[in-house]
């Protein structure tokens, strides 16, 4: 098998002959005892290690190694039926060089991914799949780090097993329904969390893993009613992160503190027309919104760059906790009271992969259009400026 390969000893190491599309022998790759690799003769116009051994006739399949040793080793184990192919210089071009020579792999209805199971070989693996249609490529996973020490240590059985064992492999995302079988005859583990209004939470729980988007005219009270629903979301413990972009950090804990307590505070200049009970309830609001560690506030200076809000939102949820982001408002972000509803569509897109990513639920506040010719009443004839997004609730005044 290894002289079928051209693989020859040699006082000071191995040599494998390469050769070209013809079968030709056209140079050599020697690897001395301390692993040092050279080349002689035409490496540039070499094809894959074992390629003259190849044909779609007589073949299964095709299977792409990083190793002169591990090609042979799948050949001798399946009889030949799946010939092991080698990259000539390792994981890390393995992209690379099969992308130049992708017509003679696609001759085989199957191709499969042999490199090994360490970190460089998995990084290979996902960027081959990406060359082949969907259905064609399979991922080989060995007993042991490759082929060559499964058959060694194992023998020709375990890479055989191995080989016809291969799943499928396809672009990130997608799944066959064969992978969910079951999971409806059981209900969805979803966990519900209340909110501070009981008619809200008999139309629409919220659960975990949701974009709710509060959507009304302004001056109506969105951004009163998010920040009740934070309120009581501290209560119960959960942790919240308040972007607010219309105000700073120092105004919304005002106005956080001031709803805790029943007391508008953000607009006085003095507290003397408070009573000893209000001031009593507005330093305990004060402990509570504060003090109890459930929230944090980003403080944007002016910016209302798009990646600059999403980075702190994934850091709000992935480094301190927050289970709930509350976004006030969506329509400001980027731009500044931008009206082009792409680009909102685009941000919506943005946060729902960042939900998805995270399991966290996000709140955010919406304007509606109110353009002279859409503007009615709002329940009926307002226009949502960034509600084309499917995954979204909305909560219409």
């Amino acid at each position: 098998m290894l002289e079928q390969y051209g693989i020859g000893q040699t006082a000071k190491g191995v040599a494998f002959d390469y050769r070209d599309r013809s079968g030709k022998v056209i140079a050599r790759k020697w690897r001395d005892d301390q692993k040092r690799i050279s080349w002689q003769g035409n490496a540039k116009e070499v094809v894959g290690f074992g390629w003259h051994l190849a044909n779609p006739e007589r073949q299964d399949a095709v299977a792409i190694t990083e190793g002169e040793f591990d090609a042979p080793s799948i050949y001798a184990a399946t009889n030949s039926k799946v010939v092991g192919v080698s990259v000539p210089n390792g994981a890390q071009s393995a992209a690379n060089w099969v992308k130049k020579h992708l017509d003679q792999f696609n001759q085989f209805k199957v191709v499969y991914i042999a490199t090994d199971n360490d970190e460089p070989g998995d990084a290979a693996a996902k960027e081959l799949i990406t060359l082949f249609e969907p259905g064609q490529v399979r991922r080989v996973v060995f007993s042991r780090k490759d082929a060559n020490e499964t058959l060694t240590e194992l023998g020709s059985q375990a890479v055989k097993e191995a080989v016809y064992a291969a799943k499928e492999l396809r672009p990130d995302g997608i799944r066959p329904a064969s992978a969910y079988a079951g999971i409806a005859t059981k209900p969805r583990e979803c966990r519900a969390t209340n909110c501070a209004f009981t008619y809200w939470n008999k139309k629409t729980p919220f659960y975990a893993n949701q974009l709710i988007v509060l959507i009304a005219g302004s001056g109506v009270g969105k951004s009163t009613f998010a920040r009740a629903l934070a309120l009581h979301d501290m209560s119960r413990g959960i942790k919240v992160g308040w972007i607010g972009l219309e105000e700073t950090a120092e105004e919304a804990v005002f106005r956080f503190v001031g709803a805790q307590a029943g007391v508008q505070l953000h607009a006085r200049q003095s507290y003397s027309g408070l009573t000893n009970e209000q001031m009593e309830e507005v330093a305990q609001a004060d402990k509570f919104v504060t003090g109890s560690g459930n929230l944090e506030l980003f403080d944007h200076f002016g910016s209302l760059d798009e990646q600059v809000i999403l980075n702190r939102m994934s850091y709000m949820v992935r480094s301190l906790g927050c289970q709930h982001i509350y976004l006030d408002h969506l329509t400001i972000v980027g731009s500044g009271l931008a009206q082009d509803t792409r680009q909102l569509d685009a941000l919506v897109t943005k946060i729902r992969s960042f939900i998805a990513a995270t399991n966290c639920t996000v709140f955010a506040i919406s304007h509606l259009n109110r353009n002279s010719s859409q503007f009615k009443t709002w329940r009926t004839e307002a226009s949502p400026n960034s509600m084309t997004s499917a995954a979204v609730t909305e909560f219409v005044n």
